[in-house]
């Protein structure tokens, strides 16, 4: 798996640095993040786009087939039970029309989360005190899914550098009680492109 992740990084190094494109491909993204329709939260991220194809005799610029990496920070709350904090990088691919409209229909990533319990808990120590404090716990998040993304870009028509993305997320946390959960959120976000 660590081979896999190190072609991986090398892989999209290579490409990014390789390629020469008029248009950023950083991206700095912000914006709504919550977990099973029952939680509010916020995102934060960033966006590299390591390939682009463009279609040709179009001036300005336009993108049709694009990869790109995202890494985001996420957290979100749940009233009355925790806490948690996601961090996840994934992979994978964005189709945009001539109009815009940009459509993921996958991406595939990994990450970790770590969460704090609501309120105090309460242990016995091996003096037989009562204790108590915030606790909480981590898990690995293996795998995050993008499963679908429909957004806009703003740069395909106008030299805003700003493009709009909602999404249905899938990703499965490990060892929660031995037991792994299938969890799903909605993030809807900005990304802002640097030059």
């Amino acid at each position: 798996m660590k081979k896999l992740i190190l072609l991986l990084f090398l892989f999209i190094v290579r490409v990014g640095f390789s390629q020469e494109s008029i248009r950023p491909v950083h991206g700095i993204t912000l914006g709504y993040f919550n977990d099973r329709f029952g939680s509010l939260g916020m995102r934060a991220g960033y966006d590299y786009t390591f390939y682009e194809k463009t279609r040709p005799g179009i001036d300005p610029i336009n993108v049709y087939h694009a990869f790109l990496l995202k890494v985001n920070l996420s957290f979100f709350k749940h009233p009355r039970a925790d806490l948690s904090f996601v961090l996840n990088v994934s992979c994978g691919y964005r189709y945009t029309t001539k109009y815009g409209l940009m459509v993921e229909p996958l991406h595939f990533g990994f990450g970790g989360m770590h969460s704090f319990l609501d309120g105090k808990t309460y242990e016995v120590d091996n003096n037989g005190n009562v204790i108590s404090g915030i606790r909480g716990y981590s898990t690995f998040v293996l795998p995050y899914v993008q499963v679908l993304g429909l957004g806009y870009d703003f740069r395909q028509k106008t030299n805003i550098p700003l493009s709009f993305m909602a999404s249905i997320d899938a990703y499965s946390q490990r060892n929660i009680n031995t037991k792994s959960w299938l969890r799903l959120a909605t993030p809807i976000s900005l990304t802002y492109y640097l030059k």
